[in-house]
């Protein structure tokens, strides 16, 4: 348990400075502010160096690689934006990032314990956090721009007993001292609700992957 706790805390550090580093050019929530409409398409191929700079900084493994890798536009909110999302098929590694606030923000990355799926608006993040336990985080996409993670929950499991040890931790107001405890707890209760559905879909699922190269013109040699 304590090992375990341990990684929780690791995380929840990892989350909130990834956090910090993405919305370097807004000090207060962007998704509270009016986003005006952009090509999301065009901005993220301008930005492709910079969005997977930001992707191999968050990988999870040495052999998750952007290079090679395929590429979706997703539009999580229904905003008229899309988010891009970036599979290694071969590493099972994933990132999810959008434009808000006219940055690139990183919201998620997979690996191969790690998974997003989606409901709505909303994405969780879950999987394996070691022997007896399961991680789970939520993320909310709002004009474009990620909400989250406002909190994760670590589920640790006692070999031998029926009972199980539940950890909900706040890592925004709780570290980063950004969004006050209000701020967090209508997201709290919207995710209680929509846990009780079994309508998660995973979202690399059903999606139509395009060669990454086509965005950042790095064509591999066996493509050429």
């Amino acid at each position: 348990m304590k090992n375990t706790l341990i990684i929780a805390a690791a995380i929840v550090f990892a989350l909130a400075g990834c956090r910090n580093n993405v919305n370097e050019t807004s000090a207060s929530n962007p998704a509270e502010k009016s986003v005006k409409k952009v090509d999301a398409q065009k901005f993220f191929k301008e930005n492709i160096a910079k969005a997977e700079q930001l992707c191999m900084d968050e990988r999870a493994s040495d052999v998750a690689d952007v290079f090679g890798a395929l590429y979706t536009f997703l539009d999580i909110d229904n905003d008229g934006v899309d988010e891009l999302y970036i599979r290694d098929d071969a590493s099972d590694s994933g990132w999810l990032l959008c434009c808000g606030a006219d940055s690139v923000q990183l919201v998620a990355a997979e690996n191969y314990k790690l998974h997003l799926s989606q409901l709505g608006n909303i994405l969780m993040l879950s999987g394996s956090a070691g022997t007896g336990a399961f991680y789970t985080a939520y993320y909310e996409i709002v004009n474009s721009s990620c909400i989250g993670p406002d909190f994760f929950e670590l589920n640790e499991f006692v070999w031998g007993t029926e009972d199980s040890i539940r950890t909900v931790f706040h890592p925004v107001s709780d570290f980063d001292g950004d969004y006050p405890e209000e701020k967090t707890r209508p997201f709290f209760q919207k995710v209680e609700e929509l846990k009780k559905t079994k309508d998660w879909a995973l979202l690399n699922e059903g999606k139509t992957f395009k060669p990454l190269y086509e965005l950042d013109g790095k064509v591999p040699e066996d493509e050429r």
